[in-house]
């Protein structure tokens, strides 16, 4: 058992020695990033307890990281010249790039056997979100060169435990701002039932080593509700085991909103164990 320690602020570390494991299991050092399960935080930033209105979740950042989150989908905007973290309408909610880092930081330095994914909507030139990486000192933890994708224990070892990828076509961006459909390929996420749980192709491609999952629901916003509905065991591995089937390829990471709503983890965990 490892000390837990509640934070007395948002940033704050939330578990100071976490377990000598990769991404909490010894199972998973010998594989590759693309090549295990993780559960995204979709609209990771979009925090009700933080204030934001609208949430796609309740917890922010530290509790999602000690709860299992080990993927985090952000959108980055320009807000009055600043790059900032919104969703849509920074007045909803709106949080700078360069403060999320820092909190990402200090996660990634508090726990030094895990490894992050950071899956960036760039709504903003290159220039902006590197000068976020560059002030809030998470450059030297960003994994760089990804052929062949390291394992696990490789990237602890090194202390490069952080992949950032973007969305936007970005040809000028630096070498570890990985561009995510040249990495991945992923399932349409205009969902509003879980009827409308698609497995076709929505960016990449069909053989890009990792399988991005989305897999929550939109009618018209999210919900917990909406996440009660699609975030139970059942449903999650119905639309996991019919995309594979499909796809002939195993899913890997899966966004989903409200992940401590229904079995998220849990089914994670046994994708993992497979």
């Amino acid at each position: 058992m490892w000390l837990t320690v509640l934070p007395a602020c948002v940033g704050d570390p939330v578990v100071s020695e976490p377990p000598r494991a990769c991404n909490g299991s010894e199972a998973l050092c010998a594989r590759a990033l693309s090549e295990i399960a993780i559960a995204v935080a979709h609209n990771a930033m979009n925090v009700e307890a933080e204030g934001w209105l609208l949430p796609n979740q309740h917890l922010g950042y530290e509790d999602q990281v000690v709860d299992g989150i080990r993927g985090f989908m952000l959108d980055v905007h320009d807000d009055a010249g600043v790059a900032t973290l919104c969703h849509g309408d920074c007045g909803l909610g709106s949080e700078p790039l360069l403060d999320a880092l820092i909190r990402l930081r200090l996660l990634l330095e508090a726990r030094p056997y895990d490894v992050f994914v950071l899956i960036l909507q760039d709504e903003i030139e290159p220039p902006g979100i590197v000068d976020a990486f560059e002030a809030s000192g998470l450059l030297p933890r960003v994994i760089g060169g990804i052929e062949p994708w390291p394992t696990l224990s490789q990237l602890i070892a090194a202390d490069t435990r952080l992949l950032v990828t973007h969305e936007g076509a970005r040809p000028d961006a630096p070498a570890w701002y990985h561009a995510t459909y040249e990495l991945a390929w992923d399932n349409d996420y205009a969902a509003a039932s879980v009827e409308d749980f698609g497995c076709d192709v929505l960016r990449g491609d069909r053989g890009h080593e990792v399988f991005l999952l989305n897999h929550f629901l939109t009618n018209p916003l999210a919900s917990e509700a909406l996440a009660a509905e699609a975030n139970p065991a059942d449903v999650l591995l119905e639309h996991i085991e019919r995309c594979e089937a499909e796809a002939g390829q195993r899913v890997d990471w899966i966004a989903v909103d409200f992940y401590d709503v229904g079995d998220v983890l849990s089914v994670v965990e046994s994708l993992n164990q497979r």
